[in-house]
């Protein structure tokens, strides 16, 4: 589009410091085919650019992107701006942000701004009601324009909907996830006000109340306070909303992807544990605190590695007392409330476990006092729990050799056990949710769906694991959806209409995916190195390095320096990740002699958890198998033939089958931007 960039012209300016800067063409000179342009920038200074008359005859790319004019600046949707270029939509989002309007539509996109302090007048009963019923462009943009949407969509064509919240960490994603479902389930038909119940149009359904209970219990037990972020999810979470043909709300159902098991024994800095550690030690009753032997956070090495006891503006006494009352609403005992206290408490002191080392030899006597209290809360022989933390077995050729392990090799054992214990009660507590939220009867009247997507964000920080790169391409998935739906299909559809248009480029993310999903990719790789009895971080790199570095992929860089990286170029941010852990994370094994001691337990709610635990992971392997990548023609993997799926390989296989539900859905977008402000975790 020809842009002649007159004296008075407004247009923006890149700036190292403010991102951009507003300026005004002061002065235009021709001198044949050659066009000086001075800039007068709001900053004060002054800038000079020289083009030829036909790159501004064109509108070339490369000169300044054009401002807008002041009444369009903060439109409510982007796609109404003369000017659709990078600076603009910032200064759109930037203008409604100080306007104290956090949502902004870009055409069927919902932008939502995390404004890190508490808006409660945005989510008022009575503003539910103010979008029931109505079409999205008659409103201003909100989240509950977006539920609307969903809803009469659902109702008009009888076809299952999904909203994908999706953005970086910290960017307010489990909020507006959390506002969403309270939209459904305090939504009343528009012409019929009050008449949820006799009560009012603030009461709810039994079924409804424990639908919004689900949410507190899943973040006390699958979040944590990042750097990022004082209420991160380090899970992903689809939960399906279910509808009988009146509309009626009547079940749901979770689903998780990936808790980061790491988090419960290693924090880094400025970080926390999961806020139901923090929750307990704060709120346990003097009774508890005796029985189950609770010291200060500050003598847990599970809680105190990060310094971080506290989060500022958080009560964890007050936040267990909304756990335990979210516990009994979704059916959860007393009594069974305190076993699962009981279960944690036994966590901290199993990470309290002193392993010594004699010589190359780690040493543990079954009296040591952390391992005492551990062991007498889970139920399990001390004895044989502490020979087995010391030492491993190996069985060749029918005998079993019995040898020492490492005091590193020993922590790693105790941690294992750890991780494998609390997810699998994290495993229980989705399944008690299921079990009491979607009832075969409530499956036989089911008509229509309203999924959830809310999974954690893109994630880049100084040191990136095996977690980060999960998480990461998680979110290539998505992003690779969301081109699909936005781009791909919508472009297509003008094709075949042929409607006169200019084609829209756009970044295609799939040879990044099939980097890491394909057939000897970095998933498969990983899972090779993982099966091998001496697999190790190292030899994983060197084979990536080896099939993708000296620009063999576009996608993939070896770093400058060390030999223990690699690098994914990401359609957010190229991502360093360092290999140490990647081996023994994927993994996810805990040694078959701590098995059988956990499987003897005397605890018998213990046992209940395990044997849950147990089930959901023959339903993961069982589907891994099924989407499992097949090793390349003529490679040979040896002993790898036949084992158990690896951590990734379940992840891979649990986000084909999120993707084929999400494809089968007609799909709503909110994207958080990433605006981080520490300190604040609610709006």
């Amino acid at each position: 589009m020809a842009q002649n960039y007159d004296v008075g012209t407004r247009a923006w300016q890149p700036d190292v410091t403010e991102g951009w800067v507003a300026s005004e063409v002061a002065s235009k000179t021709i001198d044949g085919p050659k066009a000086k342009l001075v800039f007068q920038l709001d900053n004060g200074e002054t800038k000079e650019i020289e083009v030829s008359v036909e790159a501004l005859q064109n509108g070339d790319s490369s000169l300044p992107p054009l401002m807008n004019p002041t009444m369009l600046e903060a439109s409510d949707d982007l796609t109404n701006l003369s000017h659709l270029n990078e600076p603009a939509v910032l200064q759109a989002i930037r203008l409604r942000y100080a306007q104290k309007e956090i949502y902004t539509y870009s055409g069927i996109v919902l932008i939502a701004t995390n404004p890190f302090a508490r808006v409660d007048s945005l989510y008022v009963p009575g503003m539910v009601q103010v979008y029931a019923g109505k079409q999205r462009a008659t409103q201003a943009p909100h989240l509950f324009a977006i539920a609307e949407e969903a809803f009469m969509d659902m109702l008009r064509s009888s076809k299952n909907q999904t909203i994908v919240v999706s953005g970086e960490s910290g960017a307010g994603k489990t909020v507006s996830a959390k506002y969403i479902m309270r939209y459904f389930a305090t939504r009343e038909a528009p012409d019929n006000p009050g008449a949820r119940s006799k009560k009012g149009a603030e009461a709810m359904s039994e079924t409804e109340e424990q639908i919004l209970a689900t949410n507190p219990i899943m973040e006390a037990f699958g979040n944590a306070k990042t750097t990022r972020n004082d209420n991160s999810s380090r899970f992903g979470k689809y939960i399906e909303i279910m509808f009988d043909d009146k509309t009626n709300i009547i079940g749901a159902k979770i689903r998780t992807y990936l808790l980061e098991r790491s988090r419960l024994v290693f924090q880094p800095l400025k970080e926390r544990n999961y806020h139901i550690f923090y929750q307990l030690v704060a709120g346990a009753s003097d009774r508890e605190r005796e029985e189950l032997n609770i010291l200060p956070i500050e003598q847990f090495d599970y809680l105190n590695q990060g310094n971080c006891p506290t989060i500022d503006g958080v009560d964890d006494k007050a936040e267990f007392e909304a756990t335990k009352s979210s516990l009994k609403t979704i059916g959860v005992t007393d009594a069974q409330q305190s076993e699962i206290f009981k279960l944690l408490a036994g966590l901290l002191h199993l990470g309290n476990v002193k392993i010594g080392a004699s010589r190359n030899d780690s040493v543990l006597a079954p009296s040591e006092p952390s391992l005492d209290r551990a062991c007498s809360i889970l139920g399990v022989n001390g004895e044989q729990f502490a020979r087995w933390i010391v030492k491993k077995q190996l069985v060749t050729r029918g005998e079993k050799i019995t040898s020492n392990l490492t005091q590193a090799q020993a922590i790693v054992v105790r941690d294992s056990v750890a991780k494998f214990i609390y997810s699998s009660l994290f495993d229980w507590l989705v399944e008690i949710v299921n079990m009491g939220l979607a009832t075969d009867e409530v499956l036989s009247r089911v008509t229509s769906f309203i999924g959830v997507l809310d999974i954690y964000g893109f994630e880049h920080f100084a040191k990136n694991s095996f977690e980060q790169f999960c998480i990461n391409y998680a979110n290539e998935k998505l992003q690779q959806e969301f081109n699909q739906h936005v781009f791909k299909l919508e472009q297509e559809e003008y094709l075949r209409e042929e409607i006169d248009w200019t084609f829209i480029d756009f970044s295609d993310n799939q040879p990044c995916i099939d980097l890491i999903e394909g057939k000897m990719g970095v998933l498969g790789l990983l899972d090779e190195e993982s099966h091998l009895p001496m697999g190790s971080d190292e030899q994983f790199v060197t084979k990536l390095h080896h099939h993708y570095a000296a620009d063999k992929h576009q996608f993939y860089k070896k770093p400058r320096f060390g030999k223990s990286a690699f690098t994914i170029c990401h359609y957010a941010v190229d991502v360093t990740y360092e290999s140490e852990g990647f081996i023994e994370k994927n993994r996810d094994t805990v040694p078959d002699e701590h098995m059988e001691v956990l499987r003897a337990t005397s605890n018998q709610f213990l046992r209940q958890v395990l044997d849950a635990a147990s089930a959901v992971r023959e339903k993961d392997v069982a589907s891994a198998s099924s989407n499992a990548v097949k090793p390349a023609a003529g490679r040979k993997i040896g002993v790898a033939v036949n084992r158990k799926p690896t951590l990734g390989g379940i992840f891979r296989s649990s986000l084909i089958e999120l993707m084929n539900t999400i494809n089968n859905t007609d799909v709503h977008y909110i994207r958080s931007p990433s605006v981080w402000c520490p300190g604040n975790r609610s709006h």
